[in-house]
């Protein structure tokens, strides 16, 4: 699970107010973490507070996210205020961001984030997208004989899977600051998109 990404800034021992199966989460395989004495249960609410968020974003926008984590190698002392998420990025990618704001005193750490990876069946990953404009920006290159790189998008897109290869063309005749990622024909999902395309820096 990489990319798990563990930035923390506080720390203690936190009162779970919610069971582990919280939010549907059960800590089961592929989220039981592979401990042997049992799931961590300050994992397992940071799984399940991942969960509610992008449940209640599914429901706002017929998607289908959902969470891949968090990483059970890593630790946190328990939180004492309830758990926040919010969207984050990172190498391109969406991720929810876990934050506790406060934990027990004597914890090493006062507060801390963990970010969750999230997975979606009819998710485009952005992965295809960057390389697509990667290998248009090689050819471009090329061509011109000039040294541009395709760039990560400052807020990573979130669209339905192509059912077609990608195309890229520049985003303006006269500038070479942005290329379009194209996809003409979209999978058929809840989230009514027949195509799209997204703009990609190029620097």
């Amino acid at each position: 699970m990489a990319g798990l990404l563990r930035t923390a800034i506080g720390g203690a021992l936190l009162v779970c107010s919610l069971p582990a199966w919280a939010g549907g989460v059960l800590c089961e395989p592929p989220y039981n973490f592979g401990l042997k004495n049992g799931p961590d249960t300050v994992l397992c609410e940071i799984q399940a507070t991942a969960k509610r968020f992008l449940d209640q974003h599914n429901a706002n926008n017929e998607t289908d996210w959902e969470p891949f984590g968090p990483d059970y190698r890593i630790w946190v002392p328990p939180c004492q205020v309830p758990l926040r998420a919010t969207w984050t990025a990172a190498d391109g990618e969406k991720r929810v961001l876990v934050t506790c704001k406060r934990t027990a005193p004597s914890a090493v750490e006062r507060k801390w984030a963990i970010s969750v990876d999230v997975v979606g069946k009819s998710l485009q990953q952005n992965h295809f997208i960057l390389e697509a404009a990667r290998k248009f920006i090689r050819r471009e290159n090329a061509k011109h004989k000039s040294h541009w790189l395709a760039w990560n998008p400052s807020e990573p897109p979130m669209v339905p899977k192509c059912a077609v290869p990608l195309s890229v063309r520049w985003h303006a005749k006269n500038s070479r600051s942005e290329v379009d990622v194209i996809c003409r024909e979209a999978v058929e999902t809840a989230w009514g998109k027949s195509s799209w395309r997204v703009r990609i820096p190029v620097v």
